[in-house]
């Protein structure tokens, strides 16, 4: 709203009223009159004299610039765009080089750019720079103006395969309008914002199920703790459903006009929704969050003071006590001087997908993504037409597996919304990125009674040492998802206090073949004297017993498992295949035993609590009969060698 009544103001001052005879650009002394007379009238506030006044000016002469300037400005704050665009042309026709028209050239540039008529928009915009005027936004609105135009035409020579198709099934209603679809990664659950034609912008989150069938379910207000009388939508749901952050506006106690809420889903209840505090939210408007798979990256728009343009894109993450950090402005080169709106984090974690009318585009709001790398955002890319073109383009949604988008087609007459139904359609191949997606799930239970556990999932890339992603399993169900990204190796760990860890290796290299899900249910063992765990992401040079970075990961939860559990001692077991002199691969296994006890020392793990053994090829957990059983038999064994009682 700030940028408008901008743009308007710079307008005005475009548009004379009074002076003398000599000033204007006609010399029919009735035409000047009626003139003179509508800019009293419009300092009086009665318009629609004024407008009669100056419409009658024009009669008297066509080619009266002032008249038609003043017209058009008028028309143009009361939302009569045509009427307006009709007198702008008319002063720069009447004097195309007088800097009185100077305004002329700047709505007509850019309002012709949002209609899709091209060479025309940048026609105007390149007269508007021969006035040669002082950089500023008006003159970097321009500039754009000429470069998107250019884009567009090359880009409509080129058209990318769309052929979007609105959702089958109950999800679309027609006294509804609905918006903002976000998906699981399973794509089992579909949440988005609506409202009720007739109820203004009173919004609530719905969600749908995907049925037996592969169709969508009735949507269902998601949850009464959630959903008030007021306004709640635009949400972002973690890739297992789990944790949701949405907008609420005004139903709640906040800090500005709408803020960020987080709620948790426990079984099939959510919890009440808590304000994400002052690192998040501000006085001013928050809204359109999305989150990185795991829940743990935010990013939403926000309008405060101090950005680049009146809506960026900022980004926040929790801590390792659950605590949202203070929020920071991306910065560029994603925001401009403009807006930058409705970001999208795929399932990669590090490509954003968002809307903006600040980069080189179709028209007005267009669709980017730009990708982390090394430690920045590259040059956003335009996603191209016709998945772009002239008219606005927001709130677009990636499957996991990047093969479908999902967004809202919207309707609109002059400022009143018609309709708005939600749309998927097959991702051009040029715009599927390189790098897959897939996903784990399952149910962590107990291994002896079978019931359900709320567990810690950790994803590591070992090839990195970094954790890429962090969830728990459902408190009531077991349930879990984790994503992984192709081209690397993964390290999963499984955590719960009482219970021996689980090590999990995931190997995703680069490959062809497109990545499926995997379904994996896991099976946590209590702890107790004999019981015993792999540690599966171990991992040393043939032959060789000096540790290597990958396994580092792996270590430092070895670490927190022997301090989650005091009372636990154990023994560090190495083991090796057949291959070789058999006291060769006895030495070989106890030195990288040893190579584990030394690291868990230095790491204050008491040495009393510890012991390591080599066992060489005498205890081989399968037949040495394939490369692949001799790779399981090359393994570090961790073994529960006593419990303390606690006395409880």
């Amino acid at each position: 709203m700030r940028r408008f009544v901008l743009i308007l103001f710079f307008l005005l001052l475009m548009v004379p009223f009074g002076g003398r005879a000599q000033q204007y650009s006609t010399k029919n002394k009735k035409a000047i009159k009626l003139y003179e007379q509508a800019s009293a009238s419009f300092r009086l506030r009665d318009y629609e004299t004024g407008m009669n006044l100056l419409l009658q000016a024009v009669q008297k002469d066509p080619a009266f610039v002032e008249a038609h300037m003043s017209l058009a400005h008028n028309f143009q704050l009361f939302g009569y765009l045509p009427k307006a665009l009709e007198h702008y042309e008319a002063a720069v026709k009447a004097d195309p080089k007088s800097p009185k028209v100077v305004g002329a050239y700047y709505t007509l540039a850019t309002e012709y750019l949002k209609q899709g008529r091209y060479r025309e928009a940048k026609e105007y915009a390149l007269r508007f720079l021969s006035f040669h005027p002082e950089p500023n936004n008006f003159t970097n609105d321009i500039e754009r103006v000429v470069a998107s135009a250019e884009f567009a035409l090359e880009a409509m020579q080129q058209p990318l395969p769309f052929e979007p198709k609105p959702l089958p099934g109950k999800v679309n209603r027609e006294d509804y309008l609905q918006y903002f679809p976000v998906l699981t990664a399973d794509e089992e659950m579909l949440i988005f914002t609506a409202r009720r034609k007739e109820q203004g912008r009173d919004e609530d989150i719905l969600v749908s199920y995907r049925q037996e069938d592969g169709s969508w379910g009735e949507p269902q207000p998601l949850s009464p703790v959630i959903n008030t009388a007021a306004s709640e939508g635009t949400c972002a749901i973690s890739a297992d459903g789990t944790v949701l952050v949405f907008t609420s506006c005004q139903s709640r106690r906040g800090y500005g006009s709408c803020d960020l809420f987080v709620s948790y889903r426990y079984g099939n209840e959510w919890s009440t929704p808590v304000n994400l505090g002052a690192n998040v939210n501000s006085s001013s408007w928050e809204s359109q969050p999305t989150l990185s798979p795991d829940g743990r990256v935010l990013f939403f728009v926000s309008d405060r003071p101090g950005g680049m343009g009146e809506r960026d894109i900022y980004m926040t993450m929790r801590d390792e006590d659950g605590r949202w950090l203070p929020a920071v402005n991306v910065g560029a080169p994603i925001n401009t001087y403009a807006d930058e709106v409705s970001p999208f984090l795929y399932a990669n974690g590090k490509r954003l997908f968002f809307a903006s009318n600040g980069h080189v585009g179709m028209g007005d709001f267009d669709l980017y993504y730009s990708d982390w790398h090394r430690g920045r955002w590259s040059e956003p890319v335009n996603l191209g037409y016709p998945l772009n073109d002239h008219q606005s383009q927001v709130s677009l949604f990636v499957t996991a597996d990047g093969k479908k988008g999902y967004y809202a087609q919207e309707q609109w007459e002059g400022r009143r919304q018609l309709s708005a139904i939600l749309m998927y359609f097959d991702m051009p191949p040029q715009l599927i990125p390189a790098e897959q997606t897939a996903y784990v799930k399952g149910v962590v239970r107990d291994a002896r009674t079978g019931k359900p556990l709320k567990a810690e999932i950790e994803l590591f890339n070992v090839n990195e040492d970094s954790l890429i992603a962090q969830v728990w399993s459902d408190t009531l169900t077991g349930e879990y998802l984790i994503v992984l990204n192709q081209g690397a190796d993964y390290a999963l760990e499984v955590n719960k206090a009482g219970y021996l860890m689980k090590s999990l290796s995931f190997r995703l290299k680069e490959t062809n073949d497109t990545l499926r899900p995997v379904i994996l249910d896991i099976e946590l063992e209590p702890i107790t004297a004999g019981s015993k765990f792999v540690l599966s992401n171990i991992f040393f040079d043939y032959g060789k017993y000096t540790l290597r970075e990958e396994s580092k990961a792996e270590l430092r939860k070895v670490v927190e498992f022997m301090q989650q559990n005091p009372s636990v001692t154990a023994e560090i077991a190495g083991h090796t295949d057949d291959i070789g002199e058999e006291k060769a691969n006895m030495e070989l296994s106890l030195r990288r035993a040893k190579a584990v006890y030394d690291y868990l020392i230095a790491a204050g793990i008491e040495p009393r609590r510890l012991s390591y053994k080599g066992y060489g090829e005498t205890q081989p957990a399968v037949p040495n009969t394939s490369d692949a059983n001799r790779a399981q038999n090359r393994r570090i064994e961790f073994r529960i060698i006593s419990v303390e009682k606690t006395g409880e």
